[in-house]
C-alpha cells in the first residue's frame, strides 16, 4: 500500500508542476514575479518603414477633351458609338462611305497635302503616320519634313488600303491629326446629315465611285467670318497658311462638331487644400481606392499652381457663416492601369506625407510621458523594469518611431493597456 500512495504522490505533484509551467509560458497574463503590471502586455522593439498619410476625395474619368471637326462635303453615312475607342489609321466616321481617317500630331490639318506643298509640321505628320501605319515599306521617305515622291507613293498604298483614289494626295479633311488615340465621348451629327457648307458643287476629292443622290438637310447659314485687320505700315503682315495651299484652303473653313472625344488615358481630379499641396509632388506614386474596394497605382501628373474658390463657397453670399471663401488647387493622377467600366466615378487617393525606412519602432501605447516633457519606454531587463528615455519620430499605422542610447532591436517593450 505504501508504494501506490507514493507513486499516487509522485503523480500528482508532476501534474501541479506541468500546470505552472503551462502558465508560466502564456504572454497573456504577467504577475509581479515578471515586473510587468497585471493587465499589461509587452511588445519588441523592432524595424519596420512608417508611412504618414493623408486621404483625398477624387474623381475618376478620363483625360484631355478634344471636338474632332469635319471638313469635307457630303453626307454622314457611318458613326462611331459613344465609348469607341480609336487608334492611329482607324475610322472616325464616314462622308458618302469615305472614310475620315485619324492620324497622330499635335498640329491641326489646315491644307491639303500634295507634292509641291512647303515644309512644315503637317508633313512631318503626315509622313511619320505613313511610316508608323506600314505604308512606307521600303524606307523611301528619308526626310519626313519634306513632301517628296516617297511621300506621293506612301499616300497612294494608303488610298488604296482604305478604298479611295489613288491621287498621291491628302485633300483637307480626309485626315484628322490628334494627339493619340480617341475615346468617343459624344456624336454630334446624325446619319444621313449633310455638314454644313456642303452643297451640289463641291468636289468629290477621293471618291472611288460617284456617290448616289445625297439627302438635303436643313441648315443655319454659316457666320460670316470678320473682316480682318490690315495690318499697320510698320507691322508684317500673319502669315495665311491658304497661302500654301494650291487650291486655297485653310483652316479658317466652314466646319462642324462631328465627335467630342477624350484620351484614353483614365485621370483622378482632386482639389486639395493649399496646405494640403505639399502631399502631391510630380511623379510622386500615390494608391487609388475604387468604388469597388480594391486598390489601383498611379502617379501625379499636374500640380495646379492658382487656387480657386469651390464652387459651393462661390454660391454662397457674402458675410455667410458657412465654409465660404475655402479655397482649393487642381491635381491630375494618371493611373498605371486601366480600370474598366469606371468613369465620372468617386474614388479617394492616399497622399503620403511622410516615410521612415527601416526605423526602430514600439507600438504608441509604449510611449510614456516623464518631467520636463520628454518620453521613454518601459523596458523589461532580467524581469525587471528600467526606464529607457526615447526620442519619439513619427506616428502612423499604431507604431511610433523612436531612437535613444539604451534602445535596441528586439528589446522587450511594456504597452500599458
Amino acid at each position: 500500500m505504501r508504494w501506490l500512495v507514493g507513486g499516487t504522490l509522485a503523480a500528482a505533484v508532476v501534474a501541479v508542476l506541468g500546470v505552472v509551467l503551462l502558465d508560466s509560458g502564456s504572454g497573456g497574463h504577467h504577475g509581479p514575479e515578471t515586473g510587468v503590471p497585471v493587465g499589461d502586455t509587452t511588445a519588441n522593439v523592432t524595424r519596420r518603414t512608417l508611412s504618414e498619410s493623408s486621404t483625398v476625395s477624387g474623381t475618376l474619368g478620363y483625360g484631355t477633351t478634344l471636338e474632332l471637326y469635319d471638313r469635307l462635303g457630303g453626307t454622314f453615312t457611318w458613326l462611331p458609338s459613344v465609348g469607341a475607342v480609336i487608334g492611329r489609321g482607324g475610322t472616325l466616321w464616314r462622308i458618302d462611305d469615305l472614310p475620315v481617317v485619324l492620324m497622330y500630331g499635335s498640329v491641326p490639318a489646315y491644307r491639303t497635302l500634295e507634292q509641291g506643298v512647303s515644309d512644315g509640321p503637317d508633313v512631318s505628320e503626315l509622313n511619320e503616320n505613313l511610316i508608323d501605319l506600314g505604308f512606307d515599306p521600303y524606307g523611301a521617305i528619308t526626310d519626313d519634313e519634306s513632301f517628296g515622291e516617297a511621300t506621293v507613293a506612301a499616300i497612294k498604298r494608303w488610298q488604296r488600303a482604305e478604298g479611295l483614289t489613288e491621287t498621291g494626295e491628302v485633300e483637307l479633311g480626309r485626315v484628322v491629326f490628334a494627339p493619340g488615340a480617341r475615346r468617343v465621348t459624344a456624336v454630334k451629327v446624325a446619319l444621313g446629315q449633310d455638314p454644313p457648307g456642303a452643297d451640289a458643287t463641291t468636289p468629290d476629292k477621293g471618291r472611288s465611285s460617284p456617290p448616289g443622290k445625297r439627302k438635303s438637310a436643313k441648315r443655319k447659314p454659316a457666320k460670316r467670318a470678320p473682316a480682318k485687320e490690315k495690318p499697320a505700315k510698320d507691322e508684317p503682315a500673319k502669315e495665311d497658311p491658304a497661302k500654301d495651299s494650291p487650291s486655297g484652303e485653310s483652316g479658317a473653313g466652314a466646319g462642324e462638331v462631328v465627335l467630342t472625344t477624350t484620351s484614353t488615358q483614365q485621370i483622378v481630379q482632386l482639389k486639395v487644400k493649399p496646405e494640403q499641396q505639399q502631399l502631391a509632388r510630380l511623379g510622386e506614386s500615390v494608391t487609388v481606392q475604387l468604388p469597388s474596394g480594391g486598390e489601383a497605382p498611379g502617379h501625379v501628373i499636374e500640380v495646379g499652381t492658382v487656387a480657386s474658390e469651390s464652387s459651393s463657397a462661390a454660391n454662397e453670399p457674402k458675410g455667410s457663416s458657412g465654409e465660404s471663401g475655402e479655397s482649393t488647387i487642381p491635381v491630375t493622377i494618371a493611373l498605371d492601369r486601366h480600370v474598366a467600366h469606371l468613369d465620372e466615378a468617386p474614388v479617394s487617393v492616399e497622399l503620403v506625407k511622410g516615410i521612415r525606412r527601416n526605423v526602430l519602432t514600439v507600438p504608441a501605447t509604449a510611449l510614456i510621458a516623464t518631467t520636463g516633457g520628454s518620453y521613454a519606454v518601459e523596458a523589461l531587463a532580467q524581469d525587471h523594469r528600467v526606464t529607457v528615455p526615447v526620442t519619439p519620430g513619427m506616428f502612423a499605422g499604431g507604431y511610433v518611431q523612436v531612437e535613444g542610447a539604451g534602445l535596441r532591436e528586439g528589446m522587450t517593450v511594456i504597452e500599458s493597456q
